[in-house]
C-alpha cells in the first residue's frame, strides 16, 4: 500500500510539473497578462527585437522638421492604456519583445545584462523568433530567466 501511495504521489507531481512547463502562445499571454501574475510562464510565437546600443544621428522615424512643444495628442485614451516607464533593477537591461499575434501589446521585459549580451551575440544584427521563460507582473515588469532563439 505504501509503494502504491508513493507511486501515485510521484506520478501526480510529474504531471503537475510537466503542465507548468508547457509553452503558451504569446497572444494568449498578451490578451490577459494579469492572469499570469507571479507565475513562471514560457511563451512561444514571439520575436526578440534587436536593440541598437548606441545611436548616432536622429532616430528612424523621428520628425525632420521643427517640433511643436505642447502639441495636442492622445492623453490616456481608453484604447491606449498608459504604461509606466520600464525601470529594470540594477544589473538588468530592458529587452524588446514583439508578440506576433498581438503586435500592439507593450510591457516591460528585462533580463540580466550578461544574458542580454549573449542573446544579442547569438542574434547577430537581426531580430529572431524565440521562446522565453519569465516571471513577474504587468505593473512591475517581467524578468526573463531563459531564452531559446530560432523557435
Amino acid at each position: 500500500m505504501r509503494k502504491f501511495l508513493l507511486t501515485a504521489l510521484v506520478t501526480i507531481g510529474m504531471i503537475g510539473s510537466s503542465v507548468a512547463q508547457l509553452a503558451i502562445p504569446g497572444e494568449i499571454f498578451a490578451s490577459n497578462p494579469a492572469r499570469f501574475n507571479g507565475r513562471k510562464v514560457t511563451l512561444k510565437n514571439i520575436e526578440m527585437v534587436k536593440t541598437e546600443g548606441h545611436q548616432v544621428g536622429p532616430a528612424i522615424g523621428a520628425p525632420s522638421g521643427p517640433v511643436q512643444v505642447g502639441a495636442p495628442g492622445p492623453v490616456n485614451s481608453p484604447t491606449a492604456p498608459a504604461t509606466a516607464p520600464c525601470r529594470p533593477p540594477r544589473g538588468y537591461s530592458q529587452v524588446d519583445v514583439f508578440f506576433k499575434g498581438e503586435p500592439e501589446f507593450k510591457a516591460c521585459f528585462f533580463m540580466m545584462d550578461r544574458m542580454k549580451e549573449e542573446m544579442e551575440r547569438q542574434m547577430g544584427h537581426q531580430s529572431a523568433p524565440a521562446q522565453i521563460t519569465l516571471r513577474g507582473d504587468i505593473r512591475t515588469g517581467y524578468n526573463v530567466t531563459f531564452f531559446r532563439l530560432g523557435m
